[in-house]
């Protein structure tokens, strides 16, 4: 059949004819929610940054790089120093949604959103310059640039002060009508502890320049956590896991669906430091964070373990696993009173006053002990296991004889329970926690291939073996 030219020729205007808008109409889901409130955008980016930051599979790779756990997959640092992908993927997505949230906080008048944005945002920026060092910042998520430039980890550790300090602005102003309740999972949208989370993240980004700026960075440290968490009581918690496999605590999801993970080198040895005999068993909360084999606690060689996945798989047949990978409904700590009191034993220690040094330290250890079943609370530490353990001569050497090796093991112990990122830091900041898988320890991870295929501005002079050299250590790093 031969076709009229003339109606293919209409056809066409008819077609031109049709506007963008309304071909975006035709092309649209009417389902989907294309601007989303605040209260919907908020917890989306809490949880994420819980477990795709602080819990996700970058978290799990950095207690390998601690020594705190060894995989029992055949896997040695050299692999392990390219498993950041996680962190730098997830955190830059979060990094866009909390510019969203920023700008409909202001425009709302909503301050109190606008402060929590900003300090999730400082959260994130935190982690990833702490894992990677140099990022793209200043050219990121501007669509008219392809190839952003890196900024320098020193101009992202000032500019995260920067954020914290217009978040504590922004959250001191009247809430206005727009304000979190229960859409913010960590504290239902209380202004003063947002504050106060506030000023104990600058209270740990100061530390971390201890080798920088020994004075300044303890003095800046001291006067931030004067601001922060005042009690024990006082926490920046994530509670809100279920005991069901969605929804569940990201360590413990992982381990129960591949069971990978079993206790490192780094972790046994420190507990065992502590004990007169170097028996870990002296450390009470060896008892309820290892499994046991045959009924021993026996920690997997880092670098050279063999595989692990013969039944009971979740204790181990060969080594310990963690007991705290097992409970779904664990809550994850992102900062602590008790991390804090770490930080101020370290700065007095600095300042040369040992007596305010092992106040904060000794405070630090005795709470530490009854924290180590927040897992699972029926687990708890009796008073004469705590006792016992606080007795013995290595634990509390008094004011006259406390170190910094005394605080940061102490402290490398307490970050065991969930924050490994933070445990990672104080390794490579202060050289103490020895290293014995035979490779080396990666001085952070390397770029993920997407960036570095990507965007041509990526450095080139990190990869999965100069991590390990001393030219890639970043500048605050030992």
């Amino acid at each position: 059949m031969k076709k009229n030219p003339l109606y293919i020729l209409m056809f066409i205007l008819i077609l031109s004819s049709c506007s963008d808008k309304i071909l975006d109409e035709i092309d649209t889901n009417p389902n989907r929610v294309n601007d989303a409130p605040l209260k919907t955008l908020l917890p989306q980016v809490e949880v994420s940054y819980v477990c795709e930051i602080a819990g996700g599979g970058t978290a799990l790779t950095t207690y390998y790089m601690t020594e705190q756990n060894t995989f029992v997959l055949g896997s040695n640092a050299v692999e392990a120093a390219s498993w950041g992908s996680t962190m730098w993927e997830q955190g830059y997505l979060a990094l866009n949604d909390l510019a969203i949230i920023k700008q409909k906080a202001v425009a709302q008048e909503a301050w109190t959103y606008a402060g929590i944005a900003d300090v999730l945002k400082a959260l994130n920026m935190a982690a990833i310059t702490e894992l990677f060092g140099d990022m793209p910042y200043a050219e990121a998520f501007r669509s008219e640039i392809i190839n952003p430039a890196f900024d320098a980890s020193e101009d992202i550790v000032a500019e995260i002060h920067n954020i914290l300090d217009e978040a504590i602005a922004n959250l001191q102003k009247d809430p206005g009508i727009v304000k979190p309740t229960n859409d913010d999972m960590i504290f239902n949208g209380n202004q003063t502890l947002w504050i106060k989370t506030a000023y104990g993240l600058k209270a740990r980004l100061y530390n971390l320049m201890s080798n920088v700026d020994p004075q300044g960075s303890a003095t800046s440290a001291l006067a931030a956590i004067a601001n922060s968490y005042a009690n024990e009581n006082e926490n920046f918690i994530f509670s809100k896991f279920a005991d069901v496999n969605t929804n569940d605590n990201p360590f413990a999801g992982a381990q129960i669906d591949q069971p990978a993970s079993c206790i490192g080198n780094g972790i046994y040895n420190t507990m065992a430091s502590f004990s007169p005999t170097g028996n870990v068993e002296d450390d009470p909360r060896a008892n309820i964070w290892f499994t046991r084999v045959n009924g021993k606690i026996i920690a997997a060689p880092n670098g050279t373990a063999d595989p692990d996945f013969g039944e009971p798989r979740l204790d181990g047949a060969k080594y310990s696993k963690p007991e705290i990978f097992k409970i779904r409904a664990a809550p994850v700590p992102l900062l602590t009173f008790i991390e804090l009191k770490f930080i101020e034993a370290e700065a007095q220690l600095r300042l040369n006053k040992p007596t305010e040094a092992n106040a904060a330290y000794e405070t630090a250890v005795t709470l530490a002990l009854k924290q180590a079943s927040a897992f699972k609370p029926a687990a708890a530490l009796g008073a004469q296991q705590m006792a016992d353990y606080l007795a013995l001569p290595k634990v509390l050497p008094g004011a006259a004889n406390l170190t910094l090796k005394e605080i940061i093991f102490q402290k490398y112990i307490f970050f065991y329970q969930y924050q490994p990122l933070e445990a990672y830091n104080d390794v490579r900041r202060t050289a103490l926690i020895p290293v014995t898988d035979t490779t080396g320890r990666p001085n952070r991870s390397v770029y993920p291939e997407s960036e570095r295929t990507r965007n041509t501005k990526t450095p080139t002079d990190i990869d999965r073996y100069s991590a390990f050299e001393p030219s890639t250590k970043l500048f605050w790093a030992k």
